[in-house]
């Protein structure tokens, strides 16, 4: 791999002066980057503009009832939380997910989200738990829920059904990502979701190992005090030209008992929306075909005493 010029910045100041001006490929683990490199001439006049050392970046904190992680957060580091761990087990679930150790001891969640992969691991966790992001630029900050961040990209469909490792897009923040030029994500904003929410995640992979997911499925949900679904929330990763959550379809859940009956409605009509994705999502028929059944069985997990994560 070939760049032009490499800068660590030492302070956010720093970091927002010189990404306004351009020209800068931003990183702070930099896994996706080393493996979008390989073989590619992408980065060959561009300057790396590492915001990894950034102290401020680094702080996993809470306040009030929302849970704050920097954009220098290792994936490790998350799961090492204590306070990431206790409140967040969906997030940690997935985070656990991506990869494998050597990855997860660079990678960042915000990198995670940043790549703006369909398939990423961490982004259905936080789209269910109603995740915001903090942007920064040298005119202020904004806040941006999760839902809201991603670009269509249909490209992604058809990328060898998800199945290889990297991402069509050298920088995906200029091309996938709603960002106004000089924005960079400062820290990503997670609600405390309370004791009383179950969750359950799944990943469907070529095999066991690291590989992206072909399919994954984040959810949670409450019951009310009569024991019947209170609220669901369900986001799937691999089948939509961005991360989407099923929200439309939570009112077929919505005061009823858990049942096979009902599971199986709301899982068939999630499959359902894939039909319109026919013609630009790899390995169609099969996903059309697995999909139902993974929400059937993680609406069983979910709303039993096994709720948890399975690979």
């Amino acid at each position: 791999m070939r760049i032009q010029n490499y800068v660590k910045a030492d302070s956010m100041k720093e970091a927002l002066e010189r990404y306004e001006k351009g020209c800068c490929i931003l990183f702070a683990g930099g896994t996706d980057l080393m493996v979008k490199a390989r073989g590619r001439n992408d980065y060959q006049n561009q300057t790396f503009l590492d915001i990894g050392g950034i102290e401020e970046l680094k702080a996993i904190r809470e306040e009030g009832k929302v849970i704050s992680i920097g954009a220098a957060v290792t994936l490790t580091e998350l799961l090492e939380n204590r306070l990431v761990k206790d409140q967040l087990g969906l997030l940690c679930q997935a985070a656990g997910a991506v990869a494998n150790v050597q990855v997860r001891n660079r990678a960042t969640l915000v990198g995670n989200v940043a790549n703006a992969c369909p398939a990423a691991d961490c982004v259905p966790a936080l789209m269910v738990l109603g995740a915001s992001i903090l942007v920064a630029s040298t005119k202020g900050i904004r806040q941006i829920p999760v839902e809201e961040l991603f670009l269509e990209c249909q490209a992604c469909l058809r990328h060898e059904g998800m199945h290889i490792r990297t991402c069509f897009y050298s920088d995906p923040a200029k091309k996938k990502l709603h960002l106004n030029p000089g924005e960079i994500i400062k820290e990503i904003l997670i609600p405390n979701p309370g004791e009383e929410f179950r969750w359950y995640f799944s990943k469907l992979t070529q095999n066991c190992s690291s590989d992206l997911a072909v399919v994954n499925l984040a959810m949670a949900g409450a019951l009310n005090q009569e024991g019947r679904i209170r609220v669901i929330r369900t986001c799937m990763g691999g089948l939509y030209p961005k991360p989407m959550c099923m929200d439309a379809w939570s009112t077929l859940l919505q005061g009823e008992l858990p049942s096979e009956a009902v599971f199986k409605k709301y899982a068939g009509q999630i499959g359902c929306t894939l039909e319109k994705e026919q013609k630009i999502l790899a390995d169609y028929a099969y996903k059309k075909k697995v999909v139902p059944e993974l929400v059937t069985e993680g609406l069983r997990r979910l709303f039993s005493e096994r709720q948890g994560y399975e690979r």
